[in-house]
């Protein structure tokens, strides 16, 4: 198999986007490499160059005789990465003061997901901080899946985004920042039904993943 110039961008945001999606593989599974460089249509090489770049994203777990991972997930890990949003989020509303520099209306054609991610980028952006832009992407990475298992949960999740967006657009700082602190608020307190829910077991399932 030959790679062609541009290979390793194209395997890179082809896996990435494929450890993001709903269907993808649960926390703990193994990464077959061989599968993925079939899949891809890409030898072995940029296949697992890009499995270390997810590795540094913190997408993925490399764990010396086992390979990589998709990262084993816990109700404290999960808790953890949800107040690392708000205080990103908060933090970013914060600095931005009240200037109205977003749109009321999510982009045209985003799904559910894709209009709070695009929201929160915009936030961040409005800090004015690389860092901070960086971060909150990072975290809307690692938050995609609990996301969609978030979509199941909560029957109010676009309008819950509507309703940041709304905030956002009217330079409202004080008032967004309460409604950031209430929306996580409302994700801490299913954490453990979206662990479950990641990890495919129902709420009758007597196993729990290990924390």
């Amino acid at each position: 198999m030959i790679d062609r110039p541009g290979t390793g961008e194209r395997v890179y945001l082809s896996i990435k986007t494929f450890l993001l999606s709903e269907s993808a593989l649960r926390p703990g599974e193994r990464i077959d490499v061989p599968e993925l460089s079939r899949r891809f249509g890409a030898s072995a090489t940029p296949v697992r160059a890009a499995l270390h770049r997810l590795v540094g994203e913190r997408l993925l777990t490399a764990l010396p005789g086992e390979g990589f991972l998709v990262p084993r997930l816990t109700e404290p890990d999960l808790s953890d990465l949800y107040q690392w949003n708000v205080a990103l989020l908060v933090n970013a509303a914060r600095s931005a003061g009240g200037e109205p520099a977003i749109s009321p209306e999510a982009p045209e054609g985003d799904g559910p997901i894709a209009a709070l991610e695009d929201l929160f980028a915009r936030l961040a952006a409005r800090s004015g901080n690389v860092e901070v832009e960086w971060a909150v992407a990072g975290a809307s990475d690692r938050l995609h899946r609990p996301r969609c298992a978030e979509l199941e949960l909560v029957p109010e999740f676009q309008e819950e985004t509507r309703e940041l967006r709304g905030l956002a657009a009217a330079g409202s700082s004080t008032a967004l920042r309460q409604a950031l602190v209430a929306y996580h608020r409302r994700r801490l307190r299913l954490v453990p039904a979206i662990v479950r829910s990641l990890h495919g077991l129902s709420d009758r399932d007597p196993r729990r993943p290990a924390e």
